[in-house]
């Protein structure tokens, strides 16, 4: 092993290090050599020394310039404590070390210009401000010799990491120089992919050194009763099972803050932490940590990277984690240090929860953790082209191109796709093309402005533009002028429709209108209903795939530990949970099907029959999926059985159908489209760009199509068996618990507007095109009939079939004079006299006008000039003579009198062609 300089070596003998760990060790040759290196360890174990200490050692050895060392962490919360981490042995060595995040005071931040660091701290986003904007600092930039990114396992999965695998390449670029990479990060399952990644185009050699501890914990699982008031059996049982101090993991910010105003009915020393509470509260409760003064904290994600919090006794986790990986963060947050044994508890409410705790418990010491997938976002690129142009005022296509390329995530973007991503920014005025050099656009500065209270309403604030966290996920909920709240964006689009009832701050309000544009929902206060509390953002993350699979192990060992479920199945005389084996129980409102499933097939599942429910039945259906099942309310027919008769060309239709349907779907289209300069309603021919990426996306993310055809094959091969059960089960109460999906068709009337162009069509017709039911798509026809309608239709008889046909009210003239209906306009006896009866809007009396059909032929305008209103609310016709014609005439509604003269031809070709067929 090289020698590290002594005064290195003297600041260990002060740390009182005896030895270096293996890590370290392991660490210091590939470093010390110039690899690229991917170091992974468990928590605790020293990654951030393992990295810093030889790169110290070689700014100790060679005379490098500041910015040499750029330090770069997914979470702002980790910074303070990193930069107070590296200072400690940088300072003494001579370097100068700066932190730059946005809740970093403007005085610190301008002290960087006058005393350059050695070493910068920051995050993906203090990086792309610092390329994109900041001219007189990113000079030192040119100086940079090595970037270490902590905690990578966080971000490989996201659209920060995507941003950050471009940023490195722009650096790289940008100061000529291959700049040594060094990745930390937890245990992960796919190291290679996690090293592509981080490396790129580097062309250095590279080593991925590891440690394969699996470190022992000790966990409890508790069952607390369901029954009676939950919270205060929750809170009771903390505040016996506590250890001062300990963490209190929850899933979201929402089951924290409930939590924390539980427990402090009972004691004040319990504190919360979260991303959404300031950056003074989050210090504090750092400090209380690691003074003693706070008994608990109850946390999120926030809590379980490696902030220096002191010596945790104790981890309790409310409900289990959604993922192995999350679950060993969280336990290995207590006994952090290498032999320190991490010790925990995780509280479970409901029978699924226990399964859940098990089955996590087992992975984790069978060292089974997830395996990374990388997403592949446009709109990153997108983003990233634009900040290109930012730092060079002007940049050739030719160039982006090839600095995009050569990150990991975009290696295989073709030369089409990124043409067409330039054209479409273009387009959207957000860049200019000038022969092969790009430059921004007039409307960038109007959709990132730097005053927003000077800009327009829909412009964002220009620190937006640089991070790939969705600032303007919530929508706020208002009554009259009041805030009321605020609610997750993915929960609106997933649950929320108009009429609905729910609860907030311990109030009842009634959903009025869902304003998707200035992101308002209008609500009414409710007097009774049963209010829904919504979820945060948290609550609904995805289990781990690995989940059902270790789940069906414990039932098929029949572990004690689960007894009492399995006592539940084994007493109703059904086959133990598995996933060869659906039970179909019929329930209250809906169908469940319960079994042990990949999140992803469950949700293509649920979707593909709410689509099927929502095309026969009406749009108010709904769905629920979870790793225990899925769901639909009662419908007239056996959806899943009729799913079975489709062939893998028709599935994987319906399938792209109901996912462009899915309120997953228009969450991610609404997240992505401002990175394109996209404002208001999607154009499904002009946006063809976004929608692709938008559906790229949601599938990569909920979606499973190939295993979900293959998933129904094996039914239809009858390799997994439906069981049919008039009762409850354990998995079917699981499902029950999720929050319903709700279908989310956005601008019905366009989609009807685009399908009815240059045509006449009958309701089924329209129903088996456009996938929605005949009943909810007549009560949509008949309202865009309306002169208040932005889209007038209108309905003809067609003698032929004697079928009512739609149209739009602009191309009832031209299909007046096609040859398709001639016999639905043209009067057998164009010299009989009619009456027609007329009433305006809002009218009781009517007014009659006698015609013969030869009149309107010949002189139509003049048949217009003598209806005496705009708009006729109800039209029909009588016979002078024969009386019983007023029984046979078919009524017209809301019909404006430039097209009155068409449809009384229509009635009288009807009538005639009655009583003389």
């Amino acid at each position: 092993m090289r020698k590290l300089d002594d005064r290195l070596l003297e600041l260990m003998k002060e740390r009182n290090w005896k030895n270096m760990t293996e890590i370290q060790q392991k660490s210091l040759e590939p470093i010390l050599s110039g690899k690229n290196t991917l170091i992974i360890a468990p928590t605790g174990y020293g990654k951030t020394e393992a990295a810093l200490i030889p790169i110290l050692d070689m700014m100790l050895k060679t005379n490098v310039k500041p910015v040499s060392l750029i330090y770069i962490t997914p979470l702002k919360a980790l910074i303070n404590d990193l930069t107070l981490r590296i200072e400690w042995w940088a300072s003494r060595l001579g370097f100068y070390v700066n932190r730059k995040h946005g809740e970093v005071p403007q005085k610190e931040k301008n002290l960087r210009l006058k005393i350059t660091p050695h070493i910068l701290v920051t995050t993906p986003e203090g990086l792309e401000i610092d390329l994109d904007w900041a001219t007189r600092f990113r000079e030192k930039y040119k100086n940079v010799k090595w970037v270490i990114v902590d905690e990578i396992h966080e971000l490989i999965g996201s659209k920060r990491g995507v941003q950050l695998s471009v940023l490195l390449e722009r650096l790289k670029d940008y100061i000529g120089y291959d700049f040594q990479r060094i990745g930390l990060s937890a245990t992960i399952n796919d190291e290679d992919l996690v090293a592509s990644f981080l490396f790129g185009s580097s062309s250095r050699q590279s080593e991925i050194v590891k440690v394969n501890d699996k470190k022992e914990f000790e966990l409890s699982i508790v069952k607390l009763n369901s029954a009676g008031d939950i919270w205060k059996n929750v809170a009771k049982h903390i505040i016996s099972s506590v250890e001062k101090p300990s963490l209190i993991f929850t899933n979201s910010r929402f089951l924290t803050e409930r939590l924390h105003e539980e427990l402090e009915e009972y004691d004040k020393d319990f504190y919360v932490h979260h991303s959404s509470i300031s950056r003074e509260s989050k210090s504090n409760v750092e400090e209380y940590l690691r003074t003693g003064k706070a008994k608990g904290v109850i946390c999120t994600k926030t809590l379980e990277l490696g902030i220096d919090i002191g010596d945790i006794k104790k981890i309790i986790m409310f409900r289990p984690p959604p993922s192995v990986a999350s679950f060993l963060q969280r336990l290995g947050r207590s006994g952090h240090k290498i032999y320190g044994k991490p010790r925990g508890e995780i509280i479970c409410i409901y029978d699924h929860d226990l399964l859940e705790a098990y089955a996590i418990s087992e992975l984790a010491k069978l060292g089974k953790v997830e395996r990374q997938s990388i997403c592949k976002p446009l709109d990153v690129a997108a983003r990233e082209i634009l900040g290109m142009i930012l730092q060079y005022d002007e940049v050739e296509k030719e160039k982006a191109y090839k600095i995009l390329t050569s990150s990991y995530v975009f290696r295989n973007l073709s030369e089409k796709t990124f043409n067409e991503l330039i054209e479409y920014l273009a387009k959207n005025n957000l860049i200019t093309i000038k022969g092969d050099k790009l430059s921004i656009g007039k409307f960038f500065f109007k959709l990132w402005n730097f005053n927003r209270n000077n800009g327009y309403s829909w412009s964002r604030g220009f620190s937006e533009f640089f991070s790939m966290i969705n600032s303007t996920d919530t929508f706020t909920l208002k009554w009259e002028d009041k805030n009321i709240g605020e609610i997750d964006a993915i929960y609106v689009y997933k649950h929320i429709r108009s009429g609905d009832i729910i609860r907030i701050g311990g109030k009842l309000w009634k959903i009025i209108r869902i304003n998707t544009s200035r992101m308002v929902v209008d609500v009414l206060p409710a007097d009774k209903g049963d209010g829904e509390i919504p979820v945060w953002r948290g609550d609904g993350i995805s289990k781990s795939y690995l989940l059902p699979k270790e789940i069906y192990v414990l039932f098929k060992e029949k572990r004690k530990e689960i007894s009492d479920i399995i006592d539940k199945y084994v007493s109703r005389n059904l086959p133990l949970p598995s996933p060869n084996v659906i039970i179909e129980e019929k329930r209250d409102k809906e169908i469940v099907y319960s079994t042990l499933i990949n999140e992803k097939i469950a949700s293509t599942l649920a979707h593909i029959l709410l689509y099927l429910a929502t095309s026969k039945d009406s749009l108010n259906n709904y769905a629920r999926y979870s790793i225990y099942g899925f769901s639909i309310n009662y419908t007239e027919k056996d959806l899943l059985e009729e799913l079975l008769k489709y062939n893998e060309k028709e599935l994987k239709r319906i399938i792209i159908r109901s996912i462009l349907r899915s309120p997953l779907f228009i969450s991610t289209l609404k997240e992505i489209q401002i990175s394109y300069g996209k404002l208001g309603k999607i154009d499904t021919k002009e946006d063809k760009l976004i929608i692709k990426d938008a559906l790229r996306q949601t599938i990569s993310k909920y979606f499973s199509i190939k295993n979900t055809i293959r998933f129904i094959n094996k039914i239809k091969r009858g390799k997994i068996k439906i069981i049919k059960y008039d009762g409850s089960t354990p998995l079917g109460d699981a499902v029950l618990l999720q929050a319903p999906i709700k279908p989310w068709i956005t601008g019905i009337s366009t989609i009807i507007y685009d399908t009815l162009k240059g045509g006449a069509y009958t309701l089924a017709e329209l129903s088996e095109s456009l996938g929605i039911s005949q009943k909810s798509l007549e009560a949509k026809l008949k309202q865009m009939r309306k002169p208040e309608s932005k889209y007038r239709i209108v309905s003809f008889i067609d003698v032929d079939s004697r079928e009512t046909r739609w149209c739009l009210m602009e191309d009832l003239e031209n299909i007046v004079k096609s040859c398709d209906f001639y016999t639905s306009f043209n009067p057998i006896n164009s010299d009989e006299t009619f009456i027609a009866s007329l009433r305006a809007i809002n009218s009781t009396t009517t007014t009659d006008l006698i015609f013969k059909p030869k009149e309107i032929i010949d002189n139509p305008e003049e048949i217009i000039r003598r209806i005496p209103f705009e708009e006729i609310g109800e039209m029909r016709i009588n016979d002078p003579v024969d009386p019983l014609v007023y029984n046979i005439s078919p009524r017209f509604y809301y019909v404006n009198k430039r097209v009155a003269p068409y449809l009384l031809l229509n009635a009288v070709a009807y009538i005639q062609n009655m009583k003389y067929s």
